[in-house]
């Protein structure tokens, strides 16, 4: 999520929301959960992104679940669950799935603004090897993981 503060961002819906009101939304998990974002960026460009706990804006940002979590409650939501949701993230398709995937990651996700920043021309072609290992049946499918959060709006006002 791309929030600057989560709380208030978290809090204004709380503010919108009747008490007992239901609170659903899935985010990724830990980049270390998500091939696509830990892997795949060093296999492409040899070094592995660092993990990070707490709050950060980005895709990232509510992996952390204890910090994801003290979040919600100090915006007046009543945490119900985080449920772990693992997924096939199809990143390619078509006659050329590996192409397609390859594009997709020049434009999409944390790896993109390492293929643009770099002068190294090798890359796109470590980026096709590394995709055609997760290659099957016409799609390029990537591990992936998220949580499912569940909240409801407390009685309180934040």
């Amino acid at each position: 999520m791309f929030f600057a503060d989560p709380v208030a961002a978290f809090a204004t819906l709380r503010t919108a929301a009747s008490p007992g009101a239901r609170l659903v939304f899935s985010c990724f998990r830990d980049r270390s959960d998500n091939v696509w974002a830990s892997d795949l960026i060093e296999q492409v460009t040899g070094s592995r992104p660092q993990p990070f706990e707490g709050y950060a804006p980005g895709p990232f940002g509510f992996a952390d679940r204890t910090a994801t979590a003290a979040i919600l409650t100090q915006a007046g939501w009543s945490v119900d669950s985080a449920t772990r949701i693992d997924f096939a993230y199809v990143a390619g398709a078509g006659p050329d799935p590996v192409a397609d995937a390859a594009d997709f990651f020049y434009h999409i996700g944390p790896l993109a603004s390492a293929l643009k920043d770099a002068a190294d021309p090798s890359l796109d072609d470590r980026l096709k090897s590394a995709l055609q290992r997760y290659t099957a049946d016409g799609i390029v499918a990537l591990p992936a993981s998220a949580w499912i959060w569940r909240a409801t709006a407390t009685g309180e006002q934040p």
